[in-house]
């Protein structure tokens, strides 16, 4: 087992944050995910799914939790193959529905990334499966923090 650090950021006033708040049910639940792997934080962004410096987020309110990845090395093997994949506006909006009405509805797999389904596949693919109940085209922040925290 390997320990990987999962960082959460809170709103910081940006329309695409605000946005994300509300289809999680408002409240304070995160509104963006990364992975610390390899010296970088990987993330989805609206550029796509990037590598980004691990200090990024200094000065933004975040959290960070620590989970054991059974086999590192594939994580860090999903997490390089990712890299360039376009970001997945529909897939924000897919964790959204799922969130507010229940509904599944089916992603486009690995062809777009948001931040949360990116995070969610990278540790699926190191042997955290934590999401057996719905794919990683519907996982919000808040449904991957939530989900974290009972691991702790």
């Amino acid at each position: 087992m390997s320990k990987v650090k999962v960082l959460f950021a809170f709103s910081d006033g940006l329309e695409i944050d605000r946005l994300v708040d509300w289809g999680e049910g408002g409240g304070d639940l995160p509104c963006h995910t990364g992975i610390f792997l390899n010296g970088y934080i990987y993330e989805a962004l609206k550029q796509g799914f990037v590598k980004s410096s691990e200090n990024s987020y200094d000065g933004r309110r975040i959290k960070i939790l620590e989970v054991d990845v059974p086999n590192i090395e594939e994580a860090e093997a999903e997490a390089e193959k990712l890299l360039g994949t376009p970001y997945g506006w529909k897939a924000c909006l897919d964790g959204g529905l799922h969130d507010v009405l229940g509904v599944t509805v089916p992603g486009d797999g690995e062809k777009t990334v948001d931040c949360s389904e990116s995070v969610t596949r990278i540790l699926q693919a190191g042997g955290l499966d934590i999401f057996r109940d719905f794919s990683a085209d519907n996982v919000t922040p808040a449904d991957l923090l939530k989900k974290l925290q009972k691991l702790i």
